[in-house]
């Protein structure tokens, strides 16, 4: 389990949590590098179809009406990690996590994230962007080990699992409508 993990002994849970900072950042940074060869060619209007439709099916999932497969490399980090050390194999274990490509991802919400940066975001929101993507997987993390009780806190977050859910995507679609009227304006 990973909070049991030689990660969270000492001060390496500073590092893993530096390390998905890190990870999201990175993430965030090479999504607007790879978009800049797709902005040229797409339009916003076609932008804005992909990124409502994306969201229309991830929203959907996230409600519970039908399950979606999207890609993800659903396995975790090898425990070879841990063994570098308890701040490098803590950094890059964070890092990996961070980035959102090595590990799995619960929600469907970081790919609509990913797809704005793509196709619609300059750098500072690339930035911005995916340091609140590191950010959120280190604030989930972080409130499981400070609760104390790890597996009470599984409980309460098995039994609200749904309402967080429609939650985070009402919450999502509220976020990128602005982003995506503003792209249709111009």
């Amino acid at each position: 389990m990973l909070l049991s993990s030689s990660v969270w002994r000492g001060n390496a849970r500073w590092w893993f949590s530096g390390g998905l900072l890190a990870g999201g950042v990175t993430s965030g940074l090479v999504a607007v590098v790879v978009g800049s060869l797709f902005r040229p060619v797409i339009t916003p209007i076609v932008a804005v179809v992909l990124i409502v439709a994306l969201l229309l099916a991830v929203a959907a999932q996230e409600v519970g009406l039908f399950t979606l497969s999207l890609p993800q490399n659903a396995r975790q980090v090898p425990q070879s990690i841990i063994q570098d050390g308890e701040q490098i194999g803590a950094l890059q274990f964070g890092f990996e996590m961070g980035t959102g490509v090595r590990t799995f991802m619960t929600s469907g919400l970081p790919h609509v994230l990913l797809l704005c940066v793509l196709l619609l975001a300059g750098w500072p929101t690339a930035l911005l962007s995916g340091l609140a993507f590191g950010a959120g997987r280190a604030w989930m993390t972080l409130s499981r080990l400070w609760h104390g009780d790890v597996v009470a806190w599984d409980m309460a977050l098995a039994e609200c699992d749904r309402f967080i859910r429609v939650v985070l995507a009402g919450a999502a679609t509220v976020v990128v409508i602005p982003i995506l009227i503003a792209a249709a304006e111009m």
